[in-house]
């Protein structure tokens, strides 16, 4: 009984947070999850990532992002929030240092087929990540570089 009251008030207390902590999604989007990757001086991380909505997930294709920042300040990417499919939204960070550079780029929305090959509501929504560190010759030990993409979708409105 004492442990049945513990858990209760940990996932009444400390779950809210920790699921609050996983979605910065604005209101009325829901989170699909998070693409990342991570590089370090020896290795550049350069690979594209996807994710998949959940099965039957409608989009409001009435929804743009008008603002994005895909890339640290020393960064390069030549994505604009028109690039962004309708009723996607992305939150991109990464490192935040003078020594590493992170950006995304390349955002695509496909249909996933079904295994008879016919289109099914099913969406997959995917984009490059970059990052690596530039530290000067005089220095080789530099450290790590994350890019992060947080994911979500604005359902279409039930009519």
């Amino acid at each position: 009984m004492v442990k049945q009251t513990g858990l209760l008030v940990f996932s009444l207390l400390f779950l809210p947070a920790l699921t609050g902590a996983q979605s910065n999604c604005p209101q009325g989007f829901v989170y699909v999850g998070n693409l990342s990757g991570s590089g370090s001086f020896s290795e550049e991380f350069n690979q594209k990532k996807a994710l998949k909505l959940p099965e039957n997930a409608t989009l409001d294709d009435s929804f743009q992002q008008s603002t994005v920042r895909a890339a640290s300040k020393k960064g390069k990417t030549d994505l604009r929030p028109q690039d962004i499919p309708k009723g996607i939204v992305i939150i991109p960070h990464g490192t935040n240092d003078h020594d590493t550079t992170w950006s995304v780029s390349e955002p695509r929305l496909t249909t996933i087929k079904e295994g008879d090959g016919t289109a099914s509501t099913r969406y997959e929504f995917g984009m490059r990540l970059s990052c690596r560190v530039q530290t000067s010759p005089f220095n080789q030990q530099g450290g790590d570089c994350y890019v992060e993409v947080e994911v979500c979708y604005k359902p279409k409105p039930v009519k």
